[in-house]
């Protein structure tokens, strides 16, 4: 061991770079050049790291000052095996987040298979999640214990038995985030070899590499027919928030490994959203969905060709809110289909900013359908809380995206995207979906949910947004859930999951930069999900 010395992060010459390098910025910020921050990682999308290469550090103190802009996440990398083995103190962030006053800290493990197991992950009170504002942070890495200072006041503290074994440090940024004045203070442990060849493999795919319909694919409904195949419903436009979108399918009968050439649906119209689902009564039909005037359509050639849409009656609009949202559709063991909704409420102040913390309100509803989609009872508030004298209240107005599954006792378990809470919004029906109970605190953050998804056996999954796109895992029946794990960014994350062979998962989603969708194949195990490559399978 040589004597504690300390090392200005950013000195040049002694680092290995994944995805692209870095350079030394204004006021000794340490920057991802603008051409390289939208750059495919070797795992996960857009990340950057950077690892101090010389020498291994155990016990260890840092200082650095970091910011983020929309969408981002900093940190330092510490205890590296190799560029593929690290923990990660991180400050990850998203829109919502920020605009919420929840500032997050969280401390992760990548395991050599490009995933990022969140070992803790935590909301730090008093300070400030604006974006752009500098923050200092003081941490102190030794056997067994992380704590970190940030600001004056914030504090992260967590346990782990590897915590304080030697290993090099590094950097990370995500989408713009800033690192500057970071410095690292300890004893060097110049015993242990550096390999820099590891990297984080490549878990992901595009299922459509076709650009011919235009750059920025968003996938929707992912199903298996009733011939079999898979099919996926997504939309794509020319460019980024401006040009036509097109309406797109595409198919795979091998379990999504290959896809079909894209397909445009025939005789259905051009406008409208819509929802694809396969009913209890194992027809294929899409809800072609206008305001005010929704139908729907029957494949029977497993969506190649359509019937003629037929009008159909949606509830209407509960009183106090605007136009409903629906999506997506649950179908339920007693034959029965529930489908979710959400709307704006008219008490939102919508001269004031979504940044005004409480300023814009939202409710969630769901109502049933008995006969495969072609009629559909009144919309039920997903909220039942009731006041001290036992009458039901207006509920809850901080209910947005709405994803749902059936328990092994029939009861409906459903997780909400907030508005401004920390955490999901979470509530049951025991009587499907009829009814709902008061909502509670929900177990873990997250924005942008998929559909939820039950397995073969009995596992619950869901993906969100934050931290990056991250999967939680119920053994349970959603009593208890695993602590999350990270397979890619996210500034979208949207799309569908299918379980496409026993526990084995497909996972179709937005990509953060608007371009091409990805899939990832994921097999979900007791000791938590496991990517699995397109070849292996």
């Amino acid at each position: 061991m040589s004597p504690r010395q300390v090392v200005r992060i950013g000195d040049g010459g002694r680092w290995t770079f994944l995805n692209g390098a870095w350079i030394d910025g204004p006021r000794d910020s340490l920057l991802v050049p603008k051409h390289m921050l939208r750059h495919d990682g070797p795992a996960i999308q857009g990340h950057h790291y950077a690892f101090l290469r010389d020498a291994a550090y155990g016990e260890i103190h840092l200082r650095f000052q970091f910011r983020h802009f929309p969408h981002s996440d900093v940190g330092i990398i510490f205890g590296a095996e190799d560029p593929s083995r690290f923990f990660l103190l991180h400050f990850p962030d998203c829109g919502q987040a920020s605009r919420a006053a929840n500032f997050w800290g969280a401390l992760s493990h990548m395991e050599g298979d490009g995933y990022l197991r969140i070992l803790k992950m935590e909301l730090v009170r008093r300070v400030a999640s604006t974006n752009r504002v500098w923050h200092a942070a003081e941490v102190h890495i030794s056997q067994g214990a992380l704590r970190v200072r940030i600001d004056d006041s914030g504090l992260f503290e967590a346990l782990h038995p590897a915590l304080g074994r030697p290993g090099r440090v590094g950097l990370y940024l995500f989408n713009g985030a800033d690192l500057r004045r970071v410095f690292a203070e300890g004893e060097q442990d110049s015993s242990t070899k550096w390999n820099a060849d590891p990297r984080p493999p490549k878990n992901w795919f595009h299922p459509c590499p076709d650009t011919r319909f235009g750059k920025w694919q968003r996938p929707r409904e992912l199903v298996r027919t009733p011939g079999g195949d898979l099919l996926l419903d997504f939309g794509v436009q020319e460019e980024p928030y401006r040009g036509r979108i097109t309406h797109l399918f595409l198919r795979s009968a091998d379990n999504g490994k290959t896809w079909s050439e894209p397909e445009e649906p025939q005789g259905l119209p051009a406008e409208g959203g819509r929802i694809i689902h396969v009913f209890p009564d194992s027809r294929l039909r899409m809800l072609i969905l206008r305001e005010n005037a929704s139908s729907i359509a029957e494949s029977m050639d497993d969506g190649r060709t359509w019937s003629k849409p037929e009008r159909i009656g949606l509830p209407a609009t509960p009183p106090g809110v605007d136009r409903i949202h629906p999506g997506p559709l649950l179908n339920l063991r007693d034959g029965s289909t529930l489908m979710f909704g959400y709307a704006k409420h008219v008490s939102s102040n919508i001269q004031d900013s979504i940044f005004s913390w409480g300023s814009h309100h939202c409710q969630a509803f769901a109502c049933r359908s008995t006969d495969g989609g072609i009629s559909w009872s009144s919309w039920v508030n997903l909220d039942g809380t009731r006041d001290t004298s036992g009458e039901r209240i207006g509920g809850n107005l901080d209910l947005t995206e709405v994803c749902g599954v059936e328990t092994s006792d029939g009861s409906i378990l459903a997780l909400t995207r907030p508005i401004y809470s920390p955490w999901m919004w979470e509530t049951w029906s025991r009587d499907g979906g009829r009814t709902w109970e008061p909502c509670l605190r929900g177990p873990f953050p997250g924005y942008a949910t998929s559909n939820m998804v039950r397995t073969s056996s009995g596992a619950f999954v869901v993906a969100h947004r934050l931290p990056g796109c991250t999967i939680h895992v119920s053994w349970d029946d959603g009593r208890t859930w695993d602590g999350g794990t990270m397979i890619d960014s996210a500034i979208w994350v949207m799309g569908s999951m299918l379980e496409v062979a026993p526990d084995l998962l497909l996972y179709v989603y937005w990509d953060s930069f608007e371009s091409l969708m990805r899939a990832q194949f994921i097999r979900i195990t007791r000791e938590g999900p496991v990517p699995v490559r397109r070849e292996e399978l």
